[in-house]
């Protein structure tokens, strides 16, 4: 998910995809793609994929095996499928899948508690009330009573609780992630992952790429990104499945007389039925996540269907080292265990690679009514339909020696740390794994970003777009920030070779839109304009041109025209910086009124952050209101006083 991040001690949190910092443009990496003859970010070798009479066309996607993944077959619903199909129902709720995503039940939640983050000063209360479950948010004042800065009912729990329970609120239709987690191996509530780098507070989106994994099916409202419906929550059956619409209809005619069930059933996806890698595309959705995950032009993942090949909706890219720094095995992609990285680990393993019938399901039971009493000596067990005892290179004297005897995971897919905190998941890479080197050299050069394997080329139109795509998002991660700088380099003119080339891709606009913040405001508004005009563009993109035109035409002293996409991008995306903006220019235009609703909306996003409330009593000042400006006053301090203990220069 994008996070905000602090622009100064006292300023609002803006989030990554609205207000990033836009670097300068440093020395530009000049690729053979583009023409010329130096040293290029990365080699692209020749495209295998069939040539295309248009640059903006787009390629077909490949036909399924099955007649469900049609765009035309309808979900029907798990309860459905349940009334056919009871066993394989009652122990898919034995499953983590299940329980990806749940209304919040009070029996099953953890007992209530409290803790204090020392590095943001905060304090966070989670207990029961009327029915609910609320978490609330509080500072201490200077003179050390509570002074609460949100309290909300929790709307949604999630993850299965075998690692943690993390938690969605929801405020007027939007859902945000709370900075309060629970987590299973310790029994305690601590700060949410991601957040001991910065605590965003209740003001994290939780936006429709991040639930795409978490929910059956997620789909916007009204072009929003975080504004949105669950037709299906957790992963249900038509999540691997595909819609059921068709199979429905085959089977309650057949059990009515009408059909037969003779041959093969192409009304519904079942993995065992079919090539292993339409199988694993069914789980690559959420467990391969690349360092950079492109979707393609003109598709969403949000669209695939099981049966259809995931390479036609994703490019998924690695970083790997420059030509001069490939011999360091510390440096070998995939030497660190993420949370979604299983499949590519998977397809790096010797034992994948040799063995055509090895997929996520050889070791997965995604149906099991409950794991073996001995997990370890089960998954020996499997090792060993294609091992040996005497496989093992390891003496009978060493194997005996370890934690654990005998246990092929312990050496060969160890429990490993990921990138966040409190996590240890097993890496699926199988093979000899050697202890992390103590201290790893810094970097010498930026990396460079290849497909990871079973990513096919696009034709070269596309992969100028893929590859610029991917190095912008590349660069949206925090451990790059030195090679910022280089990577947007290497994005800007891969996507500007892109639109030379005849490409139109409202998702190219509004990344050019975002390299061009800082340098070239009218590039920037002009493919910001684009973006809003196309009416194919994805919820994230036209929410954030429309922010973008609003926030240029503010500075540009152009309040009518900025009022206008200030409201169309906070009714789909809100932010306290649209409100604060959005507020300045309804006082402008004389309404204001509408100028301390704004003002309010942006103190209760920001609860923290003394502006909004500065710009609340500026206006009830002239409003003539006075009740209220003392109490807000004391709270504007009690904030400016907070951020000068918590932000200071340690």
């Amino acid at each position: 998910m994008l996070e905000s991040t602090r622009q100064n001690r006292n300023s609002t949190r803006f989030s990554h995809s609205f207000v990033q910092c836009y670097v300068s443009t440093c020395c530009f990496v000049l690729s053979p793609l583009l023409g010329c003859g130096q040293t290029a970010p990365q080699a692209l070798p020749t495209s295998s994929a069939p040539e295309i009479s248009s640059s903006s066309e787009i390629p077909p996607i490949t036909p399924a095996p099955v007649k469900n993944a049609d765009v035309d077959v309808t979900y029907i619903g798990a309860e459905r499928c349940a009334a056919c199909h009871r066993p394989e129902e009652a122990s898919y709720h034995h499953t983590a899948h299940s329980r990806a995503l749940a209304e919040i039940d009070l029996e099953a939640e953890p007992p209530d508690g409290e803790f204090s983050d020392p590095v943001s000063q905060r304090h966070y209360r989670i207990y029961r009330h009327e029915g609910r479950l609320r978490q609330e948010e509080s500072i201490r004042t200077m003179g050390g009573s509570p002074m609460v800065l949100c309290d909300l009912p929790v709307r949604y729990v999630i993850g299965s609780g075998s690692f943690s329970r993390s938690y969605l609120v929801d405020r007027d239709g939007f859902l945000f992630v709370s900075p309060v987690t629970w987590y299973t191996e310790p029994k305690e509530w601590k700060l949410s992952p991601g957040y001991d780098r910065g605590n965003l507070g209740f003001t994290r989106p939780a936006l429709m790429r991040c639930l795409g994994c978490h929910a059956g099916r997620v789909e916007s409202l009204d072009r929003s990104p975080q504004h949105v419906a669950l037709p299906a929550l957790a992963i249900d059956c038509e999540r691997c499945h595909g819609p059921g619409e068709l199979h429905a209809r085959k089977w309650e005619g057949i059990i009515a007389g009408q059909g037969t069930k003779l041959g093969p059933d192409e009304t519904i996806f079942n993995p065992v039925h079919f090539d292993r890698q339409l199988g694993e595309d069914v789980c690559a959705q959420c467990h391969l996540h690349s360092a950079a995950t492109v979707e393609r032009r003109g598709r969403s993942l949000l669209d695939f269907r099981p049966g259809q090949k995931l390479s036609d909706y994703l490019a998924h890219y690695a970083p790997q080292p420059p030509q001069s720094e490939r011999a360091s095995p510390e440096r070998s992609p995939n030497s660190e265990m993420t949370v979604v990285g299983h499949v590519e680990q998977m397809r790096l393993s010797r034992c994948y690679q040799a063995n055509e019938r090895m997929t996520c399901l050889t070791c997965h039971d995604p149906h099991a009514d409950k794991p073996p009493s001995d997990l370890k000596a089960a998954y020996r067990e499997k090792c060993l339909q294609c091992h040996t005892d005497q496989s093992c290179k390891e003496t009978l004297e060493k194997r005996h020696a370890t934690t654990d005897t005998d246990d092929c995971l312990q050496c060969h897919m160890p429990r490993s740390p990921t990138e966040i905190p409190h996590f240890a998941f097993t890496h699926h890479r199988i093979g000899i794994h050697k202890p992390a080197p103590a201290a790893v050299a810094p970097k010498k050069y930026p990396d460079e970003l290849v497909l990871v394997p079973g990513s096919p080329m696009a034709v070269r139109v596309d992969e100028l777009r893929n590859l610029g795509l991917g190095y912008l998002q590349f660069s949206d991660s925090t451990e790059h920030v030195g090679n910022i700088p280089e990577y947007r380099s290497r994005a800007t003119l891969l996507l500007l070779q892109f639109d030379l080339e005849g490409g139109h891709d409202p998702e190219v606009s509004a990344a050019l839109a975002k390299l061009h913040w800082g340098k070239d405001r009218q590039q920037m508004l002009r493919y910001a304009q684009t973006v809003v005009d196309a009416p194919n563009a994805s919820p994230m993109a036209w929410t954030t041109a429309c922010f973008t035109l609003g926030m240029s035409y503010y500075e540009l002293r152009r309040p009518t025209d900025a009022q206008h996409w200030l409201e169309q991008a906070a009714a789909r995306r809100p932010t306290p910086e649209i409100y604060l903006m959005l507020s300045k220019c309804l006082d402008v235009g004389g309404d204001r009124e509408g100028a301390i609703q704004a003002a309010r909306k942006a103190c209760e996003l920001a609860p923290d952050n003394p502006r909004p409330c500065e710009r609340l009593i500026e206006l009830l000042t002239k409003s003539g209101e006075p009740d209220e400006i003392e109490p807000l006053r004391q709270r504007t301090n009690e904030l400016i006083q907070y951020h000068r203990r918590v932000d200071r220069p340690q």
